[in-house]
């Protein structure tokens, strides 16, 4: 079997697949683990072949909040459910030892150019992982410490970690330098834009040229991958052309709590001592950034980082003597969705030309590409009918427009196999340049990459 993981800041997600064809045998998530004052959730769903599924959801006890904590509580009970399901064992033997490969999404692989294979005792290659967090701490710290609890409490897996950056390696040097003279002291990795989202943007690839019937490498798109952590990717002929996230996630689009691009002097007059050092959930940080990453974004702006309350708030009226939201709070969420939507039109204008544009020699379009559609991913790409409604209504002069009730039927369909669609076209007839939601998997990217590495 095969397990792949997706660690967050507050959340672990999982699946666990058959290895000979990535049958997923059972999928899950942690929620709120480690966030103060509240007690995390634990998901797990058992998948059969006959379309069968079995749900259990419950809380944890408070004294399991922490990471570690959870995360050996989600491996036990991966391990109920595989010895209940679909193991029956004599020898002795435990069922996690029936896990033979487990892949790590990693969001910060610095200079790394290939995935990353770790077997128990080799523990040092995590040094250099573990100093990335500084560029990626939401994430990476968090990532290094479930791959050292695997290597321990998982001693017959191979632990392959999988970096959001290797996807952005086709990034040309003009696009990905930041125009600054060279460091003072030499820095931990070159000080350039790396990207995130990465294994998001392969898994809307994949799917995008399966449901085109083209060639990866004939596909143009560009991507909004949108949820608490939100970015843009121009793909052209199926690689990286550019993107929105920097040298660190923090750069771009806004997010649940990142601030997003922001003219690099406002922190110190924001914060007097940003140069200060801070410590965040293990990862040490200067107090901007600290600031810029988990006191900005929605949050900062609404008083909530969920962009679907920010959405139900700022697109409904409000009726006086009625309960609910006060006017304060609707103006909030509607500067914060009007700002969300301003970002996200920025990248997406200029990655168009980016893509159809012409060369620096000044000839139009050489190759004669078209742009195959632009591509909405992520929790709230995919659930937010109202922000891709009224983003669509930008998108007139590219000859495009959304057919609302498509628009609002994504996520309520099943493919031909009784499975849940995974692209929708939600553009009119007759659109120039088609628009579509694509549910991105992660978790399965993670499997499948690992699988094809083939490791013993």
């Amino acid at each position: 079997m095969l397990l792949a993981l997706n660690c967050g800041s507050s959340s672990i997600k999982f699946k666990l697949f058959q290895l000979s064809d990535l049958f997923v045998l059972i999928s899950g998530s942690a929620t709120r683990v480690d966030v103060g004052g509240q007690t995390p959730v634990l998901k797990v769903v058992v998948h059969h072949r006959d379309a069968r599924h079995e749900e259990c959801e419950r809380e944890e006890e408070k004294e399991h909040t922490e990471y570690d904590a959870v995360f050996q509580r989600v491996i036990e009970h991966i391990e109920t459910s595989v010895s209940k399901h679909f193991q029956s064992s004599s020898d002795g033997s435990r069922p996690r030892d029936v896990i033979k490969i487990v892949a790590h999404r990693i969001v910060h692989g610095g200079t790394e150019t290939q995935p990353m294979a770790i077997w128990p005792g080799h523990e040092q290659s995590l040094t250099k992982l573990d100093k990335l967090g500084q560029f990626a701490p939401l994430h990476n710290h968090r990532a290094v410490e479930v791959v050292k609890s695997c290597l321990q409490h998982l001693p017959e897996s191979r632990q392959v970690l999988l970096f959001d950056t290797l996807f952005h390696q086709t990034i040309q040097p003009h696009i990905y330098t930041y125009p600054l003279t060279a460091p003072e002291s030499a820095p931990f990795i070159p000080l350039r834009k790396y990207g995130a989202h990465g294994l998001s943007y392969a898994s809307v690839l994949s799917s995008m040229s399966s449901y085109l019937g083209k060639p990866a490498s004939h596909i143009n798109i560009i991507v909004a991958h949108l949820g608490s952590g939100a970015s843009v990717c121009a793909i052209r002929d199926g690689k990286s052309l550019d993107t929105s996230m920097g040298l660190t996630p923090l750069d771009g689009l806004p997010g649940g709590t990142r601030s997003g691009s922001v003219d690099p002097a406002l922190i110190f007059h924001h914060t007097k001592d940003a140069a200060n050092d801070a410590d965040f959930k293990g990862t040490n940080l200067s107090k901007g950034e600290m600031v810029l990453n988990k006191e900005g974004g929605f949050q900062a702006l609404s008083g909530t980082s969920d962009f679907g309350v920010i959405s139900s708030r700022a697109t409904s009226s409000r009726v006086a003597g009625s309960e609910g939201p006060s006017q304060a709070e609707r103006d909030a969420a509607k500067l914060t969705y009007d700002l969300f939507i301003d970002r996200i039109l920025n990248y997406i204008g200029a990655y168009v030309f980016k893509i159809l544009g012409g060369s620096p020699s000044g000839s139009p379009n050489p190759e004669g590409r078209s742009l195959d559609g632009i591509v909405f991913s992520g929790g709230i790409g995919e659930k937010g009918w109202q922000l891709r409604q009224d983003l669509g209504a930008y998108f007139a002069w590219l000859g495009c427009w959304v057919d609302n009730a498509r628009n609002e039927a994504v996520g309520t369909e099943k493919d031909e196999n009784g499975k849940e669609k995974v692209v929708y076209e939600i553009s009119k007839e007759g659109s120039k340049v088609k628009l579509f939601v694509c549910m991105t998997d992660e978790e399965t990217q993670c499997a499948i990459t690992a699988k094809e590495l083939k490791i013993d």
